[in-house]
């Protein structure tokens, strides 16, 4: 059941022929891959073969999920330029410092992930706390990108929650069983380039539209007071007012 406050829309038959062809796509980057896999080096690392920029494509597509296109734009549809400070407070630090520091060590003593890694450096205790603390907050961060998915899906389109929940999660499951990281990384990269697109498109779309944005000669509205507030930080307190004494 969808809320009374959801926009239904109604999709014409190219509408599902592309959504189509984009399953098609992504599951055959998997089989194309499968025969590719011959030893556990190719399923967890890709033979060590793929080329650095698509790697950091990859990478750069694998943060392009759900949390960050429907979590970040609502977000920032509530509290304004405010909710990029999470990226650039905390996350281009981060990946600066794995780039330049922790990523020499990974790829010199050739491990195949970061537990593997601590267990090499520490012992076996800590390669099993980081690995099940990973996996649980790998299960939390998974169940709530396929939540939004299907939320989003339930509410645009009206389709059935719990099949939407599952369509995506066997789609995954197909291509990372067939081909691997490699097919992983494929994909994710095809996800940079589409979400790079649409975003662009919604975005100069909505600049043409917005009360502050490009075009709003032609549909202008009055500039919210708390604009400026938005942007660069929470709304100032009320001044006191102070009455006037005279002598």
């Amino acid at each position: 059941m969808t809320s009374p406050f959801s926009v239904l829309l109604e999709l014409a038959w190219v509408d599902y022929l592309i959504l189509a062809l984009y399953f098609v796509f992504v599951l055959g980057i998997g089989w194309t891959l499968k025969k590719h896999l011959r030893t556990s080096s190719d399923f967890f690392e890709s033979g060590r073969s793929l080329p650095a920029w698509i790697c950091a494509l990859g990478f750069v597509g694998a943060n392009l999920g759900a949390q960050e296109v429907i979590g970040m734009a609502a977000s920032g549809a509530k509290y304004g330029l405010l909710s990029a400070h999470f990226y650039w407070v905390g996350a281009i630090p981060a990946m600066v410092f794995l780039g330049l520091f922790m990523m020499p060590f990974y790829y010199g003593s050739k491990v195949r992930s970061v537990p593997e890694y601590l267990k090499l450096r520490f012992d076996e205790k800590t390669r099993a706390l980081n690995a099940l603390s990973f996996a649980v907050m790998t299960v939390f961060s998974s169940g709530i990108s396929m939540f939004a998915l299907a939320k989003l899906l339930n509410a645009i389109l009206d389709w059935n929650f719990d099949l939407c929940l599952i369509a995506s999660s066997l789609v995954v499951l197909v291509y990372i069983y067939a081909g691997g990281l490699t097919s992983a990384i494929y994909n994710e990269v095809s996800n940079f380039f589409s979400s790079c697109s649409a975003s662009s498109r919604s975005c100069f779309s909505g600049s043409r539209t917005s009360e502050v944005g490009v075009g709003s000669r032609n549909n202008s509205r009055p500039i919210p007071r708390d604009a400026a507030c938005r942007v660069h930080g929470p709304p100032p307190l009320p001044t006191p007012h102070i009455p006037r004494t005279t002598r």
